[in-house]
């Protein structure tokens, strides 16, 4: 029964045209902003950063992430386009638990966010049901 009522936080920019037959413990971010107040109102299980969207802003959000005890218990994803050692490494060591590649991911769908929850949710064993926007 792990994970089954709480959410996935899916931070990327690419929402539109899910090919998933089910995801309603899929909470989608596109607002940077909105971030931390839906892990407070949510209580995810995971979030997937979308490092190519994030740039930057992923260093930040991780360090806060990992500062934090309330989200100790968070697995941390991180969707990138492909490996990078460097980047990877910092990633790791700031609390990035799995990385998804685009080009390893499981199942193509037509778009990134499609292709890494399927990625996730393979690996993770969750039952979907419905998008949540």
């Amino acid at each position: 029964m792990r994970n089954l009522h709480k959410p996935l936080l899916v931070v990327t920019q690419t929402t539109a045209n899910l090919s998933l037959p089910s995801a309603k413990n899929v909470v989608k971010v596109t607002n940077v902003n909105r971030i931390f107040p839906l892990i407070h109102e949510q209580q995810p299980f995971g979030i997937v950063l979308d490092y190519d969207y994030l740039g930057s802003e992923t260093e930040k959000i991780l360090r806060r992430l990992t500062v934090n005890p309330f989200y100790s218990k968070m697995k941390i994803y991180c969707y990138k386009s492909r490996a990078h050692t460097k980047v990877d490494g910092l990633l790791t060591v700031l609390g990035v638990q799995q990385f998804i590649y685009a080009n390893t991911a499981k199942k193509p769908k037509a778009n990134i966010a499609g292709r890494l929850l399927s990625y996730v949710f393979d690996g993770v064993g969750t039952n979907l049901v419905d998008v949540v926007n």
